[in-house]
């Protein structure tokens, strides 16, 4: 029972952390040129505040990537009963979706807000769903592949810390894919000028990769593929100095493919 409990807070923290990162990174989904042309003019601009804006189907997007990334983590802390474990953490997340439908109901107005009923609707069994499945698939990979006295072949106490770098990153990953898929729409009108700016986007994935594998990196070592030889304190420090360097180097790249972007793609 205590394991299952474990699971179910991992769930709901991964879920928090994971779904703000999307939620910050809105406004560059299909705003990027108001941004540019915002700031351009001189005028200091809080992104935070875009909030979801009117992108009800990136909403739930969102709440689909972090319920399956959080239902597998979830099943393999459960290491038993992954599945249901998974779908009974996803119950705050029914109550948050069950709480905006309630307030739009009620009359609370909000930009695209049919739009918003809509997905809120449907994100309720879908996202439990989603938890269900990758639940039972985390439990399932936990059992084949990694010991069972580590979590995906790590020990349990580092997904504790882990969820701050995470989501650090999980910031440079979305901000590159939302810039990226806001693009292909216009890329889909299948002129040369619109097709141009759809592969202009493409190196932002290359970022999203220099994101990916430090993650990757540090993973192996707490694995103890990499520096098995060396003391917890040498293996910390080279985590440590992944993490930092990776973020530099992600955001170097990240910097370079958004200008790409912005300044030739509009």
């Amino acid at each position: 029972m205590g394991r299952k409990i474990l699971a179910i807070v991992t769930f709901n923290a991964y879920v928090i952390f994971l779904l703000s990162a999307f939620q910050e990174n809105t406004a560059y989904l299909f705003d990027a040129s108001l941004i540019k042309e915002i700031q351009s003019r001189g005028f200091e601009i809080n992104l935070k505040e875009w909030g979801w804006g009117s992108h009800y189907i990136w909403r739930l997007f969102a709440g689909v990537v972090v319920s399956a990334f959080g239902g597998f983590l979830a099943g393999a802390v459960a290491k038993e009963s992954g599945a249901k474990t998974a779908a009974l953490a996803n119950i705050p997340s029914v109550l948050m979706w069950g709480g905006m439908i309630y307030l739009f109901f009620s009359g609370v107005e909000v930009e695209a807000r049919e739009g918003f009923i809509a997905i809120s609707i449907l994100a309720i069994p879908l996202t439990t769903y989603i938890a269900y499945l990758s639940g039972g698939f985390g439990e399932e990979i936990q059992r084949q592949e990694f010991p069972d006295n580590t979590v995906l072949g790590i020990k349990g106490y580092h997904w504790i810390w882990a969820i701050f770098p995470l989501y650090w990153y999980a910031l440079g990953i979305v901000f590159a894919g939302a810039i990226f898929v806001g693009f292909q729409p216009v890329a889909l009108n299948w002129d040369i000028f619109s097709i141009k700016r759809g592969l202009i986007a493409v190196p932002l994935l290359f970022s999203i990769v220099a994101w990916v594998y430090p993650l990757r990196i540090v993973h192996r070592v707490l694995m103890g593929d990499l520096l098995p030889n060396h003391s917890a304190a040498i293996r910390g420090l080279a985590n440590f100095g992944v993490l930092i360097g990776g973020m530099f180097v992600a955001t170097g790249i990240q910097v370079g493919a958004y200008w790409l972007v912005s300044n030739i793609g509009y």
